[in-house]
């Protein structure tokens, strides 16, 4: 542990807290200012497109100029808009201050993944990044329950405030502790070639973090706590708890995952929790029973956090190094799409049919990755 991995540990920590905290609060404020759920929804939507817009462009810039003052750049932007978010008061702030939100964790977003990889050795990979996403899981959960406590306080007021505070210590703290040093590739290649020298693999790895975007983010978001809540008649505490416990459990299960990662056959690690994962979406939705669907969905909480760590551990080997950043965020931007057009479409599917249909496209979408992972080995044996 130096003094580098730390100061990028507690960062990313630092930057999940406060966004936790801003997806929780804002939604509230803009209810509590009397708009209706169509003006929330439309506002929470700009995040998305400001994450999406930016990543592969800064992913792109952070293979010539460097990831530090991407960072910087990052915490920076955050502090500020959360100073404003504690003061918008009508529909167009909160829709411009969120897309900025989008905008400059999309920035970190974008540099993170390249970062950890310039941390690490190839042996150590697993480990550091489990523990960073951990630490990183674990002080989300925090902020989304300091988001509750706080939003008494003149409607989360103070709580954006803390944010900015941290966000600009997280400033001084990165600017002392990140490294100045990067190695970095001067040369210019045109997009095109910057494609057609990816490995093939890596489009593989595109279309798994898609698909897994695409059935996890909903499920997660919004399926799994409106089932408790209408279907199961759980409370709004309850299932507050109950979603808190999920970051809470995740934590943990990073760090351990991304030790164990590094010794084992990775591919047999991943298919083994995405299988997993499946079978846990399968009891999910045929259970009635509110302590045993408690169980099942803590069971797919372990099993995609464990994926969460392998799948990066595995694509690791096929990145160009001359072009980390790009290739990162473009993986990273494929997830970012499928968590959006995930959340409409599932949603659309909940509303005409019923959410059980969602927990069978759940079940479908990890076996069909599951298949995705071990496809190259087979290929490699024939």
């Amino acid at each position: 542990m130096n003094r580098e991995f730390v100061c990028f540990t507690i960062i990313s920590g630092v930057i999940s807290f406060c966004y936790n905290v801003v997806m929780i609060i804002v939604p509230l404020r803009m209810t509590d200012h009397g708009m209706n759920y169509a003006m929330v929804g439309t506002a929470m939507s700009a995040v998305a497109v400001g994450l999406m817009i930016i990543k592969l462009l800064i992913g792109h810039l952070s293979d010539r100029l460097g990831t530090r003052r991407f960072i910087l750049t990052s915490l920076a932007g955050l502090c500020v808009v959360s100073l404003f978010l504690a003061r918008a008061n009508n529909i167009f702030q909160f829709s411009a201050l969120l897309a900025a939100i989008g905008i400059f964790r999309g920035i970190f977003l974008s540099v993170n993944g390249s970062y950890v990889l310039s941390l690490s050795e190839n042996a150590e990979y697993g480990k550091i990044y489990g523990t960073i996403q951990g630490i990183s899981s674990f002080l989300a959960s925090i902020g989304g329950m300091v988001s509750g406590v706080l939003y008494v306080f003149h409607e989360g007021e103070y709580a954006l405030y803390i944010c900015s505070f941290l966000l600009f210590a997280g400033i001084i703290w990165a600017i002392k502790g990140l490294g100045k040093k990067e190695y970095l590739y001067k040369e210019r290649l045109p997009i095109k070639k910057v494609f057609s020298s990816m490995n093939k693999q890596i489009f593989i790895f595109c279309i798994i973090v898609f698909i897994q975007s695409f059935a996890a983010g909903p499920m997660w978001n919004f399926i799994i706590p409106v089932y408790c809540y209408d279907i199961l008649l759980l409370s709004p505490a309850v299932v507050g708890i109950l979603m808190s416990l999920d970051e809470l459990i995740s934590s943990p299960t990073y760090i351990a995952a991304g030790s164990i990662v590094d010794k084992v056959n990775v591919v047999k690690f991943n298919v083994a929790f995405l299988l997993v994962t499946a079978l846990g979406g399968f009891l999910l939705m045929k259970t009635t029973s509110i302590p045993f669907f408690v169980g099942f969905f803590l069971l797919c909480s372990v099993s995609v956090s464990c994926t969460f760590v392998g799948i990066p551990k595995e694509r690791i080997k096929y990145i160009n190094k001359k072009q980390k950043g790009f290739e990162l965020a473009f993986i990273s931007m494929c997830g970012s799409l499928g968590d959006s057009l995930g959340s409409s479409i599932m949603g659309n599917v909940a509303e005409k049919t019923s959410m059980q249909y969602c927990m069978l496209i759940f079940i479908i979408t990890y076996i069909c990755i599951a298949i995705l992972v071990i496809l190259p080995v087979i290929k490699e044996r024939c």
